[in-house]
């Protein structure tokens, strides 16, 4: 599957920035805590609307670190399910679909057991000196990842408009499967 993806953290950033859907403006969200640095480009889908209340995440996999703001067009190859502060929060797992040197990657195996490894590592881990628990349930193929796209996109036609707690709030009753409660 193609998409495109905002780029909202460059690969080796120790910046958190954060999309803002009301303002349409990506602002220094914090500095991480550790000496944690993001693994891979990291973004987001501005038609999909995740359980924690925020546009679907995206690693974007690619020898290059993009600025924030940019689109990079992007193959789902994956994804990672991540629960985080006790709300569902997927990765999906790109690889940038303008560059010859990722034409072979179609997959999670493609990428490499260590590159996996290296992913989850750094979403373990990079939260631990803020006191907060992140948990990774585990990894998943591109059709999983296409189906939870496709959920996450008739949520934010449906909720994308409203307030982030008030979602969260409406989806913990409706959808208590979603968090980790």
């Amino acid at each position: 599957m193609k998409l495109n993806v905002t780029i909202e953290i460059p690969k080796h950033s120790n910046v958190k920035y954060e999309y803002d859907r009301k303002t349409k403006q990506i602002s220094v969200d914090r500095i991480l805590y550790g000496t944690e640095v993001y693994p891979q480009n990291y973004g987001f889908i501005k038609e999909a609307l995740d359980w924690d209340g925020d546009e679907l995440d995206a690693l974007v996999i690619a020898d290059q670190s993009f600025m924030p703001g940019v689109i990079v067009p992007v193959r789902i190859i994956g994804a990672m399910e991540m629960i985080d502060d006790g709300e569902t929060d997927t990765k999906l797992i790109s690889v940038i679909d303008c560059d010859q040197r990722y034409k072979h990657i179609n997959n999670l195996k493609d990428l490499g057991e260590h590159r996996i490894k290296e992913i989850q590592n750094f979403f373990e881990t990079y939260k631990l000196l803020q006191n907060k628990k992140v948990i990774i349930k585990g990894f998943k193929d591109s059709q999983w990842a296409q189906k939870e796209y496709q959920e996450c996109v008739e949520l934010m036609n449906k909720y994308g408009s409203m307030n982030k707690d008030d979602f969260i709030s409406k989806m913990k009753k409706d959808h208590p499967e979603k968090y980790n409660v």
